[in-house]
């Protein structure tokens, strides 16, 4: 946007004016201007028209920037005077600022004359504004009331025993008094009582000629919280006696609970962090346990045939179903862990609602079960785009909330209801209903506004609900809300439905046969991973497991051929993504035969390389048929590597 100013220009070489002019045009500066080289000449100009800024060389034929700038102060008006010279030294520059020059700059650098320019019309103008205000202060002592009663800032002022002497409208709407009680009045009656000695030290400070900055605890007549930041300075009491303090108090209350709030993300980000490290070291153990058990089961009839069991193994079965439902259970804490984790930061993917829902559900457990029967209709939806981790913030935070409307204790009489479907214009619907207190139409209204709970202090901060609307508002989708009191609540969240394929539950195909006996290399720095993963495939195929990715490339180099590499993602020594890196530059080729195998936890690196890589991945702990389907998979899209059979 242009900016318009008339400037008067101190110059004898129009060439050079031309350049300054050149550079404010550049600079959005539309420019009036007027050129003088004499002290006639400027002081005409100044008394017959009205200017914005002096620019000025230093020295002309007949003047120079201190006689310019001597004759400007002589006028007292009060504009910016800016020196413009490649002729002068350091020191000469300096006397030039010290008598009154605003800014000195260099010809031929003309890069700071804008930013300078708006700096000294900003504080001009400010300049301005002051003297304009002082004068109106001056003239009417009732002027000087009505600003002060209209400040947004409360005004204290108390005297040197701390008794109020003057307090304006603000103040006394903050405090929540009477003006009348609050005259007279020790100020300390109106500070929380745990902050009163702070308070006492900070005026000893006044005391001694010190200003001072603190915030402080306040104590409102209705006890509503209040926190106020005060700016307060020692002011003199007429006859000489002590000094009393002058204080400008802001309400600073939402702005504190906010950098909690802030805090507490940073802890719960820090939390997340850990829970996703957790989950990627249950991954390895758990694979192992989990594959162990699988081949257990899976052997047992044939243990059975070859020692004659005639039902002397049906305590075994009994167990080892038991472990593995047990092991099941921890895989889905660990991938709960993972979804509600910051490791995906904000990243949009397509998502499985019914899937976060059913982790979302999983997680709340235990803040349902003391308060509420869980009842729930999951309908076939589609999938949507969304961020996994923030649409599990939003379902749990509604589910919690549900929970905590009811009463603990009366679980057989309270309900949870939670479905999923299809609205009209086609959004993926999902309803989380409860039988709680329910909620006035006034309640409603404010329901979303940032720090506005009807939890009690310190349960809440009245920011969960306004999140929510936010992060739901990023995803395309909106929440509605439907509540009675002494009926329940639901709330209702609407999202656009993804291009994808619709989230239903198919039936697992059976793994059909390989298409051929194929070389794959397995390569985990697990040692017992990669013995499981070699176990599982080796009955179809001929498998190498190494627990070194540089043990891999060896092998490579020596001649070695694979039609599949099944690889660790993050591995100390060497990671999967140096391998792929190596193979690349050696084969790429056999680079393009890697299958990542992930425990969670990604950096930004890791989660940058597997959006450029196509390769496919597969998330521990895995499934025997899921990998044995993933190979076969790999082995119809590739042919046969030459070598490698």
């Amino acid at each position: 946007m242009d900016k318009t100013i008339r400037a008067l220009i101190v110059e004898d070489n129009e060439d050079d004016a031309q350049m300054l002019l050149r550079e404010l045009e550049r600079g959005g500066y539309r420019v009036t201007h007027r050129r003088v080289e004499t002290h006639a000449a400027m002081r005409e100009a100044l008394m017959r028209e009205s200017w914005d800024i002096v620019l000025s060389d230093y020295s002309l034929p007949s003047f120079n920037a201190p006689a310019a700038l001597a004759l400007l102060r002589s006028t007292c008006i009060d504009l910016p005077f800016i020196i413009i010279s490649g002729t002068i030294g350091e020191e000469v520059a300096v006397d030039a600022l010290r008598a009154g020059a605003h800014d000195f700059l260099v010809k031929g650098r003309l890069a700071r004359l804008v930013p300078a320019m708006d700096r000294e019309l900003r504080e001009a103008s400010t300049r301005r504004k002051r003297v304009d205000t002082e004068q109106r202060l001056h003239l009417s002592e009732s002027k000087y009331r009505r600003i002060v009663e209209t400040s947004q800032e409360g005004i204290w002022e108390v005297d040197s025993q701390l008794r109020t002497t003057y307090a304006n409208r603000r103040l006394v709407e903050m405090l929540g008094a009477e003006p009348e009680a609050l005259l007279g009045a020790s100020a300390l009656d109106f500070v929380d009582e745990g902050w009163r000695d702070q308070a006492i030290q900070y005026m000893q400070q006044m005391r001694l000629g010190k200003s001072v900055r603190f915030e402080l605890r306040l104590h409102r007549r209705d006890g509503v919280e209040l926190w106020g930041a005060l700016s307060a300075s020692p002011v003199p009491i007429e006859g000489g006696a002590d000094a009393g303090a002058f204080a400008m108090v802001t309400d600073v209350t939402e702005s504190r609970k906010l950098r909690e709030q802030l805090l507490t993300s940073e802890r719960m980000a820090s939390v997340g962090a850990l829970a996703a490290s957790v989950a990627h070291e249950i991954n390895n153990p758990l694979t192992v346990v989990l594959g162990g058990l699988r081949l257990i089961d899976g052997n047992l009839d044939a243990l059975a045939h070859a020692v004659g069991d005639g039902g002397e193994l049906s305590d075994v079965r009994r167990i080892l179903a038991d472990a593995l439902e047990a092991a099941e259970r921890i895989r889905n804490v660990s991938r709960d862990l993972r979804i509600f984790s910051r490791a995906q930061e904000e990243s949009q993917e397509t998502v499985d609602v019914q899937r976060v829902l059913e982790s979302t559900l999983r997680m709340a457990q235990n803040e349902i079960r003391h308060r509420a029967r869980l009842v729930t209709e999951f309908e076939p939806v589609p999938t949507v785009e969304a961020n996994e981790s923030r649409l599990g913030q939003v379902f749990l935070n509604l589910v919690v909330n549900a929970a905590q409307s009811m009463d603990e204790g009366r679980a057989d009489v309270n309900e949870i209801r939670v479905r999923t479907g299809v609205d009209d214009v086609g959004r993926v619907a999902v309803e989380i209903q409860d039988s709680g207190s329910g909620m006035p139409p006034e309640v409603i209204r404010r329901l979303f506004t940032p720090f506005f709970t009807t939890k009690p202090a310190g349960v809440g901060t009245g920011l969960g609900l306004s999140i929510c609307h936010r992060i739901v508002a990023s995803f395309g989708g909106e929440i509605e809300v439907e509540s009675a009191v002494g009926v329940g609540s639901t709330f209702r969240v609407l999202l656009p439905a993804s291009k994808g394929e619709p989230a239903v539950s198919r039936p697992v195909a059976e793994v059909e046969p390989p298409s051929r006996r194929a070389h794959v290399l397995v390569v985990d720095d697990e040692a017992a991973v990669a013995g499981i993963v070699k176990r599982v495939l080796e009955t179809d195929h001929e498998v190498t497991a190494v627990t070194d990715a540089r043990e891999a490339l060896r092998l490579v180099a020596e001649g070695n051929r694979y039609d599949v590499i099944l690889c660790d993602l993050m591995m100390p020594s060497m990671s999967g993504m140096d391998l792929y890196a190596e193979l690349s530059l050696a084969d790429s080729g056999l680079a393009e035969c890697m299958v990542f195998v992930t425990g969670g936890a990604f950096t930004p690196t890791t989660r940058a390389f597997l959006e450029k890589v196509r390769n496919p991945r597969i998330e521990k702990p895995f499934d025997f048929a899921s990998l044995r389907r993933l190979v076969n998979d790999r082995l119809r899209r590739e042919p046969a590597r030459q070598g490698a059979e």
